[in-house]
């Protein structure tokens, strides 16, 4: 069904958009250990109110010991990109 519904939405237009241009959403979450190797799964998003402006999953480079491990190399790993993208946004 998924593939059914991008196909026929593929064309649609997307729509993104700030309330503020101050403002910054961001959403991350991980998940421990779901690789043969034991490495987790990063994943994030950004926003700045209507619509996802940066979207990205990945497999994490290091190995966590613990769920609360993961998570901390998850922010570790999807900040550098708010961090771009605050500074683009200053600098414009």
């Amino acid at each position: 069904r998924l593939l059914c519904w991008i196909n026929q939405t593929i064309d649609d237009p997307r729509i993104i958009g700030a309330e503020n241009l101050k403002d910054l959403y961001t959403w991350i979450d991980a998940s421990y250990a779901v690789h043969a190797n034991m490495r987790g799964q990063t994943g994030g998003c950004m926003s700045m109110g209507w619509g996802v402006t940066h979207a990205k999953s990945s497999k994490q480079k290091l190995n966590g010991k613990s769920t609360t491990e993961t998570e901390l190399i998850r922010v570790s790993e999807y900040l550098p990109y708010n961090i771009w993208a605050i500074m683009f946004l200053l600098e414009r």
